[in-house]
């Protein structure tokens, strides 16, 4: 793209875009760090540092990807507690499984079966997004969708309870 292809829009609020982007990145930056690492908690505290790594990651590579392809609204992307603990429940399972490489304290095989299940459902999730399946969204009743989001507080103090 040359110098004159550019509109000159896109810099009409610089100030503004610079602030919103620094602010995205306050909170997206810890979130992305503090849940990396609890995704991480089954494989034991040597991996905590590895999973703030992939925490972030995977927070640049949502941004730089939703740019790519188009995104230009006010979205914030932030990571979601509730993946979080699906994903952390998903290593445990992993890490405590009867297969024989894993179980013998093989931590590294987990991981890429944890890689490799992540991108399989990233995959998944654009082949849904490419034949139009989340409009069917739009028949899901408004209970549902609001709750959504409390599940996953929900289920924590339940479990603190115990």
């Amino acid at each position: 793209m040359t110098a004159q292809a550019i509109p000159i829009s896109w810099f009409s609020n610089v100030r503004g875009d610079v602030l919103g982007g620094a602010v995205s990145a306050a909170v997206a930056v810890p979130l992305a760090m503090a849940f990396g690492m609890f995704a991480f908690v089954p494989l034991g505290d040597e991996y905590f540092a590895y999973g703030a790594i992939a925490g972030l990651y995977a927070a640049m590579v949502v941004a730089v990807v939703s740019v790519a392809l188009g995104q230009r609204d006010t979205t914030l992307y932030a990571p979601r507690v509730t993946t979080t603990f699906i994903l952390g429940g998903l290593l445990y399972q992993l890490v405590h499984s009867d297969i024989e490489p894993i179980r013998s304290g093989n931590h590294q095989v987990a991981v890429l079966a944890f890689y490799a299940i992540v991108f399989l459902g990233g995959w998944f999730q654009a082949l849904f997004g490419f034949i139009r399946l989340g409009t069917l969204l739009r028949f899901t009743p408004q209970p549902v969708m609001a709750m959504r989001g409390h599940r996953a507080h929900l289920r924590v103090g339940r479990d603190r309870d115990h």
